[in-house]
């Protein structure tokens, strides 16, 4: 049976690739060194693979159908689709059998995730995959959440999903060694009169909330709530589903910096 043998959330601001040098360095320095850990420990751990979590752009849907939840089963996944990401373009490649399981099993369990074999993957997965693996080689399963048009899952959904995807990922046989990381958030407001506001002490408390061993106060927060910090913080969903995930381990915060420069509050969580 696999194990998730690395598990982290990190923000996925376009501007983290795009204009890397226009943010403080020291502040740049705290992000890109939390990533470089994580990466230390996916490569000490030989992981085969990884399940990643990220919000929907419009780049593989639209309103005219928008599921809450989609799964890439694809041979390989185009990306990044932005061209000022400063990422070269590539085809990441799959892992079919092992998306294949995580739908099956995910179905098993009462969800109903749409699927795709053409997924591409955006900044939202590219910004973060990059810095997990440069040479981008490492097989990706794509998971796509809602994370910002109404309808939306709870929080409390969201964290129950990942409760089913962590026993999906452990069940299946085909590999040994997994990891499960989510892209998105913290606080930031896309096209709106607010966008370059960063709501420091929602960051702050989301975080916090994380290391607590029991989360229900983060959980209960009504989805109205949760977008007063900002209309594009409910990728937070995907950092919450990890949570789910890994429900019995610690998350640990290995950086959280307000980053003005690139118009978002840009965190890394570690689990174990």
């Amino acid at each position: 049976m696999a194990d998730i043998v690395t598990a982290y959330s990190a923000s996925h601001a376009p501007m983290m690739t795009a204009d890397r040098e226009s943010a403080p360095a020291a502040q740049a320095d705290s992000f890109f060194g939390a990533l470089h850990r994580v990466r230390e420990q996916a490569m000490s751990t030989d992981v085969q693979a990884v399940v990643m979590i990220s919000g929907e752009h419009f780049t593989n849907f639209f309103l005219d159908n928008l599921p809450q939840i989609a799964i890439g089963l694809g041979e390989g996944h185009q990306g990044p689709l932005e061209k000022w990401l400063k990422i070269p373009k590539t085809i990441v490649p799959g892992d079919p059998l092992l998306a294949a399981h995580i739908l099956e099993q995910l179905v098993a369990s009462n969800f109903q995730p749409a699927l795709s074999h053409k997924m591409k993957a955006d900044h939202g997965f590219m910004t973060v995959y990059y810095e997990l693996d440069p040479l981008m080689r490492l097989p990706m399963v794509p998971i796509i959440l809602n994370c910002t048009t109404p309808p939306l899952m709870t929080l409390r959904q969201s964290y129950n999903f990942g409760i089913a995807l962590g026993d999906a990922i452990r069940s299946y046989d085909g590999l040994e060694r997994i990891a499960l990381v989510a892209g998105g958030g913290l606080s930031h407001f896309v096209g709106e009169p607010r966008v370059g506001d960063i709501e420091e002490d929602f960051d702050r408390w989301f975080l916090a909330q994380l290391e607590k061993e029991d989360p229900s106060e983060l959980l209960d927060m009504p989805n109205d709530e949760l977008a007063e910090a900002g209309n594009g913080t409910g990728e937070v969903r995907a950092w919450v589903a990890v949570a789910g995930a890994m429900r019995e381990y610690k998350a640990t915060t290995l950086s959280y910096e307000p980053i003005y420069e690139w118009i978002n509050g840009m965190g890394v969580v570690l689990y174990g």
